[in-house]
């Protein structure tokens, strides 16, 4: 319960900002509470439940909208709307496979399969450095192409340690889109992934107890709706590139450590 409690609170948190809350959640779970990689992903991808139920209550004022613009004229919809559909089947046909791969992942490195997560907050360190100013393009301006590219980010983001906000939102911008829009392109397109994250968890069911899992999607929903939008306030002035860089070296650092040990 403890357990759940702590990763819950850690999801709630660092899901709004450029840095991977799988790869967070997972280097907790492992590093303090003992979890296997496979394990500690595979909670981590349950706790997205939660932070999609807070994004769904912060951002209900835009679904509404898409939603009520999708029925007037269902036979032309708008271009965020088939930004979404595209860009989360194109998510699916990557992150899915990845998702797959995690529990072979576990079992043939074993402790070292943490190492694989801070290379990859590593790689999101290089990606926020790019530090993409973006251009004047809006949701009306969305393209398949950029569909197509947005869910690849996502996809690939599936991967523990790379942050799917910072991947995305830096696609985005590279793509020209306005800052303010991409950061509120990429968390509206969370959500239909978070709720997948959540579902392939359920189903696979590695790890998860139905009381901590409960418990853990609570807080992560309690503390992602209230850190929200404080934290994208932050996330706006902030510069995380050394912090996901730091946070890489001592992931690698404990996975290296515990290679030893064992």
């Amino acid at each position: 319960m403890f357990e759940s409690l702590v990763l819950g609170i850690v999801q709630g948190i660092t899901e709004w900002l450029p840095v991977s809350s799988q790869g967070s959640v997972s280097a907790v779970g492992s590093f303090i509470f003992g979890l296997s990689l496979a394990d500690a992903a595979s909670f981590a991808l349950w706790l997205h439940l939660g932070t999609a139920t807070s994004a769904l209550i912060a951002f209900r004022r835009e679904i509404f909208d898409l939603s009520r613009d999708s029925l007037r004229d269902p036979l032309h919809p708008s271009p965020l709307l088939r930004f979404g559909v595209v860009g989360t089947a194109a998510s699916m046909m990557i992150g899915v496979p990845v998702l797959l791969m995690l529990d072979d992942l576990s079992a043939a490195f074993g402790a070292g399969g943490m190492l694989v997560v801070g290379v990859a907050m590593l790689g999101t360190a290089v990606a926020l450095r790019a530090r993409f100013e973006g251009g004047t393009r809006t949701r009306r301006d969305l393209s398949m192409m950029d569909a197509m590219a947005f869910g690849l980010a996502q996809g690939f983001a599936a991967t523990p340690g790379l942050s799917r906000s910072g991947l995305t939102v830096s696609m985005l911008l590279g793509r020209g889109i306005d800052r303010g829009e991409a950061l509120a392109i990429s968390f509206l397109m969370s959500i239909p992934a978070s709720l997948g994250a959540a579902l392939f968890a359920a189903i696979d069911g590695a790890g998860i107890g139905l009381i901590e899992g409960l418990l853990g999607a609570a807080v992560s929903a309690i503390v992602g709706l209230v850190s929200i939008k404080t934290l994208l306030g932050v996330a706006q002035r902030l510069n995380f590139t050394v912090f996901v860089g730091v946070l890489a070296v001592a992931v690698i650092a404990g996975s290296t450590a515990q290679i030893f040990w064992l």
